[in-house]
């Protein structure tokens, strides 16, 4: 009878554990795929990171005020920016002639503008710069004429974390100086650290991102708010 019975246990055992191993085998599985999923959106995340970078770049370097509409911009920034923006762009050729001077046309910037903030934006072309890079603006051929060896120590962009919401991305963004590599007192070398911080609106449309807004970063003015 005992041997009956054990016998018994074990017909039922092998089943019931080759379910329990079937179990183990689809939590295995389950958490891999959920492994995969989560590296993938930080991934992504980290993409998304790296491409408002290059889009926010050409606004950021100038260190604009805050705004809540493009159409607020002065003309001189939106020109500065635009200008940017259609130099930083990958698909751009502009060659230097034998003066190190650069043609841009004038549509370029327009295009630029546009992909920047949105078909709202008009720019009012004309010359603009200082004396360490200036702009001539020819009205009669509708182009710019560039310095291509103008050197300019400008503000560089990190993502610090997006929000978003809806359509729209919260970007809070830090402005890393133009000092290149830090070192502390022993001579140890390291990342520069970002001297501000901003938030950018930015609206996704379609596979474009568009600014819509600067914004002080609500956790400077809530930190300066709490030692005043």
């Amino acid at each position: 009878m005992a041997m009956v019975s054990r016998r018994k246990r074990r017909r039922y055992a092998a089943p019931i554990g080759g379910a329990f191993m079937l179990l183990a085998l689809v939590g295995v599985v389950t958490v891999v795929i959920w492994a995969i999923g989560l590296t993938d959106r930080l991934l992504d995340n980290q993409g998304d990171k790296y491409r408002l970078e290059d889009i926010i770049r050409p606004v950021l370097m100038w260190d604009p005020p805050p705004f809540e509409n493009p159409e607020d911009v002065s003309p001189n920034l939106m020109l500065h920016f635009s200008m940017w923006a259609a130099l930083m762009d990958e698909n751009a050729n502009y060659t230097p002639n034998d003066y190190m001077e650069m043609t841009i046309p004038a549509s370029d910037l327009d295009v630029a503008a546009h992909r920047l903030f949105g078909p709202g934006v008009t720019l009012q072309h004309t010359s603009f710069g200082d004396y360490e890079q200036s702009y001539y603006f020819d009205s009669v051929r509708r182009v710019y004429v560039v310095s291509a060896t103008a050197q300019l120590f400008l503000y560089s962009p990190r993502v610090i974390s997006i929000e978003r919401e809806d359509d729209l991305y919260h970007v809070r963004v830090g402005y890393v100086p133009p000092e290149g590599f830090t070192a502390d007192i022993r001579g140890a070398r390291g990342e520069p650290q970002p001297e501000k911080y901003m938030v950018y609106v930015v609206r996704r449309v379609g596979d474009a991102f568009q600014i819509t807004a600067l914004r002080d970063d609500p956790t400077i003015l809530a930190e300066t708010y709490l030692t005043e």
